[in-house]
């Protein structure tokens, strides 16, 4: 006898419950790919803000954000290479495919880079970069010119040939075949902004300083200040010597030899105005001295202020410290109005210190 196998019959529901599955899967699958796009959008948008901050930070005199890009590979490595050579943009170029490998940089770049031209061509960026370098910022910008931005902006950290690491503001952007339009490469003007940073954290200290100090009413900072040779040093001694403010005269180039002082400067430092003619103030200086406020001050009468105030710590002529409430500014030609001279007001202000933290304890 034959028996006759028989397929059961399919269950109509079987294929409803399958089909159901699928469309699950995909459901999920979908879901999945849009977090991930929105965790990068979340990311992207976090770098870019925090680059934004920063850039900001530095929109100030001291770094433009206005830096002039080239707009040809032509513009960008003249091939005079005296021209190329006389820009003071460091200036390197890349390849706008692969790994964005270098083709050719200027004087300026090999200057702040420590490498030699020919050491780079082929190789691509990341000889200039380590532990610090900022990899989600420099991965936004190159992302941005590829979406068609004419000028990109970043705050990296990038190392020299020697290992020396040195903050970069980085402004990067696409060079074009000057016939087609089209990009052909891209263009990184580096700029070195590490003594920037430096020097913004010396003068947030130093105005902390001076907050300490002038909180005070036995303290001012309405110093008054001469601003010709004459009204600072009289030639009429006598006049000279009855001012009360302790004021010395600086040359305004090479170590800034003090020229003259008057009595009250004397009297206050110990020294006699011959012994110290012809010398620089490191006769008043020593191991608690403010070095870095007082460059900040210089530095800030060059770029133009015409009163500066640092607190340091100086010593006289028999090694007596003393805290120095010290007030700078600029003498000027009477008929040229051009700088010849600086002028230093000294205020001994360690015993008001001394009565107002007693008065506090």
């Amino acid at each position: 006898m034959v028996s006759i196998l028989v397929q059961p019959a399919a269950d109509p529901r079987s294929g409803i419950d399958g089909a159901k599955i699928v469309q699950e899967k995909e459901a999920a699958w979908k879901r999945l790919v849009l977090i991930q796009r929105l965790r990068k959008r979340l990311r992207l948008r976090k770098i870019r803000k925090e680059n934004a901050i920063i850039l900001k930070e530095l929109d100030d005199e001291t770094v433009s954000s206005t830096i002039s890009v080239p707009r040809t590979l032509s513009e960008a490595l003249s091939a005079d290479l005296e021209v190329r050579n006389k820009d003071r943009r460091a200036i390197m170029v890349t390849e706008t495919t692969g790994k964005f490998n270098i083709i050719g940089c200027n004087k300026a770049w090999e200057n702040l880079c420590g490498f030699a031209e020919c050491e780079v061509i082929g190789k691509d960026s990341s000889a200039l970069q380590g532990p610090d370098t900022n990899y989600d910022g420099l991965r936004d910008a190159v992302s941005r010119l590829f979406e068609g931005e004419k000028k990109v902006q970043v705050v990296t950290t990038n190392y020299k040939k020697d290992g020396t690491k040195f903050r970069n503001f980085l402004t990067m952007a696409p060079l074009r075949d000057e016939v087609t339009g089209k990009v052909t490469h891209f263009v990184a003007i580096l700029s070195d902004v590490g003594e920037i940073y430096r020097r913004r954290k010396i003068r947030k200290e130093n105005e902390a300083i001076l907050k300490a100090a002038l909180d005070d009413i036995t303290i001012g900072s309405d110093v008054s200040l001469p601003t010709t040779l004459a009204e600072a040093l009289p030639a009429d001694i006598e006049k000279r010597n009855k001012d009360p403010r302790a004021i010395v005269v600086t040359e305004a180039t090479g170590k800034f030899n003090m020229i003259g002082c008057n009595k009250a400067w004397e009297n206050l430092c110990g020294f006699a105005e011959c012994e110290i003619i012809g010398k620089d103030s490191s006769v008043l200086q020593g191991p608690d001295t403010n070095f870095d406020g007082l460059r900040d001050a210089v530095s800030r009468l060059f770029e133009g202020e015409q009163k500066v105030h640092v607190v340091t710590t100086n010593y006289t002529a028999n090694g007596t410290k003393f805290t120095n409430f010290l007030t700078l500014g600029p003498l000027k030609d009477e008929v040229t109005g051009k700088v010849t001279h600086f002028v230093a007001i000294l205020s001994d202000i360690s015993e008001n210190l001394k009565a107002r933290n007693r008065n506090k304890a």
